[in-house]
C-alpha cells in the first residue's frame, strides 16, 4: 500500500478506500475536537428542538431538558461505539458494511445511509439559502432564494471536491466562531423571553408517548452520522482515547446546545422557521447580518462532513469513478430533493421517522456484527475480496427491523434497532451455515491493526 493513497483528494478512486495507514492518520485531538465542533451544528437539531415544546410539541422545559441530554448521550455513545471499526482499521463505513452484508450487499445498505444524506444536503442548503436571502432582501430590497441555493449548492460542492483535507481544515478553524453565536442566542432568548421560560418549566408536560417520540427524532437526526463515521475516524490516530475524548467533546456539548437553543426559539417566539427565530431576538440589523453568516457557516460544515463525502464515497466505490466527480453529483441530486416541502413543521418529523426506521436497525447490526459477533476483530483481506456478495442474514434482519420500525413510527429507531441486531445475532449463534461460515472466518489469517 502507498504511503497516503488512502487519503481523498478530487483525483481519488476507488483504491482511496483502502485501509489508512497509522502513519497517514491526519486527526489528533486539536483538530478532531473543532472539526465536530463544527459539525454538530446542524440546524436541523434546532428544528427538532424546537418540536418539543408548545406551539409544536406538548412538552414543558424541565421535561425538554431531560430529553434533550438523554438524546445527547445517547448520540455520543452511538458515534464512539461504530467509530472504533473504522478508527483502529482505517477502513470506510461501506468496507465496514461488507461484513454484516457482502460485498454488493453492502451498497444495498448503504442506500438506506445515503440518501437521507442528499436528502439533508438540500435541507441544509435551502436554510442557507434563505439566510443570504434575508440579508440581501433587507439590505439591497432584493432577493431569489432559488438562486442562492443553487449557488450554495455550487460553493459546497467545491470545497468538498478538494477532498479530506480542507473539510477538515476549514470546520476546525470555524469551530471557535460557531460555538461563541451559539451562546450569544441563547443568552438572548433567554434576556428576551424570561417570563415564557419559567411558565414552561411549570408547565404540565407529557411524559408518555410524545416525551420518547422527541428522543427519537432528536437522535434519529444524527443516526446517519453514526452510521458512517468510519469515513471520518479511519483518519484519527488509533487510540481508544482519541475516539471517546474526540467524540464526547467534539459532539455532544455542540448538539446538547444546539437542540437546547431550537426550544428556546420555540418558546419565545413560536415561530418555526429558523431563520425567522434565530434573527427576532438580535438587537440591530448589524448583529442580524452576523447570526446569518454563523447560519451560512454551520450549514457548510456540516453539509461538508454529514452529507457530502458519505454519498460521494459511496458512489466512488460503487462506480469506481474519481471524487471529483462523485462530490459533483452529490451536488446535483442535492437540487432535486425539494428541501422546500420538507421543511415544515407537518412533515419534518414524519421524515426522520420513516428513514431512521431503516438507520437503526442498519446502525445496530453494524454495532453486533463488529462487537458481539466478530469480537472486535475483521479479517480485513476479506472485506477487500467478493467471496460474499450478499449476506442474507443481514439483510433479512434489516428490512425486518425496518418494516417493524415504521409500524412504530413514532418510536422508529427504538424499536427497528435492537430487534435487528437481536435477530442478528441469533443467526450467527444458531443457524448452521452462518456459525461455519463465522468459523471459517475466524481460521483464516485475521487482519492485524493497521501498520
Amino acid at each position: 500500500m502507498q504511503k497516503g493513497s488512502a487519503e481523498l483528494n478530487q483525483k481519488s478512486r476507488r483504491e482511496s478506500l483502502l485501509p489508512v495507514p497509522l502513519d497517514s492518520r491526519i486527526f489528533g485531538l486539536s483538530t478532531y475536537i473543532p472539526f465536530w465542533i463544527s459539525s454538530m451544528v446542524v440546524i436541523q437539531i434546532f428544528i427538532v428542538g424546537q418540536t418539543f415544546v408548545p406551539p409544536n410539541g406538548s412538552l414543558n422545559l424541565f421535561q425538554a431538558s431531560i430529553a434533550a441530554v438523554i438524546s445527547a448521550l445517547i448520540v455520543g455513545i452511538m458515534f464512539i461505539v461504530n467509530s472504533h471499526p473504522g478508527m483502529t482499521y482505517g477502513i470506510p463505513f461501506i468496507v465496514q458494511a461488507r461484513s454484516a452484508f457482502g460485498f454488493n450487499g453492502a451498497r444495498v445498505a448503504s442506500l438506506i445511509r445515503v440518501l437521507p444524506a442528499v436528502v439533508w444536503f438540500g435541507i441544509g442548503s435551502w436554510i442557507g439559502a434563505a439566510a443570504v436571502s434575508y440579508i440581501t432582501e433587507n439590505f439591497w430590497g432584493w432577493s431569489s432564494t432559488p438562486t442562492y441555493f443553487i449557488s450554495f449548492l455550487f460553493i459546497q460542492t467545491l470545497l468538498a471536491y478538494y477532498g479530506i483535507q480542507v473539510a477538515k481544515w476549514f470546520n476546525s478553524l470555524l469551530s471557535a466562531v460557531i460555538i461563541i453565536f451559539l451562546i450569544y442566542i441563547n443568552i438572548q432568548f433567554l434576556i428576551v423571553g424570561n417570563l415564557e421560560v419559567s411558565a414552561s418549566w411549570q408547565g404540565e408536560g407529557d411524559w408518555g408517548l410524545p416525551f420518547f417520540a422527541s428522543i427519537t427524532a432528536a437522535v434519529g437526526i444524527l443516526i446517519t452520522g453514526a452510521i458512517n463515521n468510519g469515513d471520518i475516524s479511519r483518519y484519527l490516530i488509533n487510540s481508544a482515547k482519541h475516539n471517546w475524548i474526540g467524540h464526547l467533546f467534539g459532539i455532544v456539548p455542540t448538539y446538547l446546545l444546539l437542540v437546547f437553543t431550537g426550544i428556546l426559539a420555540a418558546i419565545v417566539t413560536g415561530i418555526w422557521d429558523p431563520i425567522e427565530a434565530l434573527v427576532s431576538v438580535v438587537p440591530n440589523p448589524s448583529i442580524a447580518v452576523l447570526m446569518l453568516v454563523f447560519v451560512i457557516a454551520a450549514q457548510v460544515t456540516t453539509n461538508l462532513t454529514l452529507n457530502i463525502i458519505p454519498p460521494a464515497i459511496v458512489l466512488m466505490e460503487t462506480f469506481n469513478i474519481k471524487w471529483g466527480i462523485s462530490t459533483i453529483i452529490v451536488g446535483i441530486l442535492g437540487i432535486v430533493t425539494f428541501p422546500w416541502l420538507l421543511l415544515t413543521n407537518e412533515t419534518f418529523n414524519t421524515f426522520i421517522g420513516y428513514y431512521s426506521a431503516f438507520l437503526g436497525p442498519l446502525l445496530g447490526i453494524l454495532i453486533t456484527d463488529f462487537y458481539f459477533v466478530r469480537d472486535r476483530r475483521f479479517n480485513v483481506s476479506r472485506l477487500y475480496n467478493n467471496a460474499v456478495k450478499y449476506n442474507w442474514l443481514g439483510l433479512g434482519a434489516l428490512l425486518i427491523g425496518g418494516i417493524i420500525g415504521i409500524v412504530f413510527l413514532e418510536i422508529s429507531w427504538m424499536v427497528s434497532l435492537p430487534i435487528s441486531s437481536l435477530l442478528y445475532w441469533l443467526g450467527y449463534k444458531y443457524l448452521p451455515s452462518y456459525k461455519k461460515e463465522l468459523m471459517r472466518d475466524k481460521k483464516e489469517e485475521a487482519g492485524d491493526l493497521v501498520v
